[in-house]
């Protein structure tokens, strides 16, 4: 095999790990201070606080989930007192998303939490350039776009008898 080919097998190879640690990460509580969440509700948390006002479905076109699952998570925060809904004047079918002042003191622990994170990950990077950090950008774009057809070809593929979502 060609010298480049291999380091691009090492690329893909060290993607996959960073994309298992992000699995990881995801899948278990973090302790914000006033609150210990899942990273789904403090995902929401997290644009209800910066977009006051959102809906469900323009959560859901966000993060690019169902309106149903979007839901779900919002009746659990609304549950536990962190988000509140107001009845959208211009569409009586939907409600408009805010956080409850229990909400808005998670989403600044959250908040002060991501930014020592993506402090720490911006320091561990110091030896690299900004050159280097927008070819980063144009190869995991292109990345992107080609692992978007293989989810593609990957669903094309599925016998007709089997759901989406094995």
């Amino acid at each position: 095999m060609d010298k480049r080919y291999d380091l691009y097998c090492q690329m893909i190879n060290e993607l996959d790990e960073g994309s298992r640690f992000i699995q990881e990460y995801d899948s278990i509580p973090h302790d914000y201070g006033a609150a210990v969440l899942y990273q789904a509700e403090s995902q929401i948390i997290h644009l209800v606080g910066r977009i006051p006002g959102i809906t469900a479905r323009e959560i859901a076109e966000v993060f690019k989930k169902t309106p149903s699952a979007c839901s779900q998570l919002i009746r659990k925060l609304r549950e536990k007192g962190w988000i509140s809904q107001i009845l959208n004047t211009e569409n009586h079918r939907e409600y408009r998303l805010f956080l409850t002042d229990s909400g808005k003191k998670i989403f600044r622990d959250h908040d002060a939490f991501e930014q020592r994170c993506y402090q720490r990950s911006f320091h561990r990077l110091d030896g690299f350039s900004e050159e280097d950090f927008k070819t980063y950008i144009a190869i995991q774009k292109c990345l992107n776009e080609s692992f978007a057809l293989d989810v593609e070809e990957s669903r094309c593929n599925l016998p007709a008898n089997k759901p989406d979502d094995l």
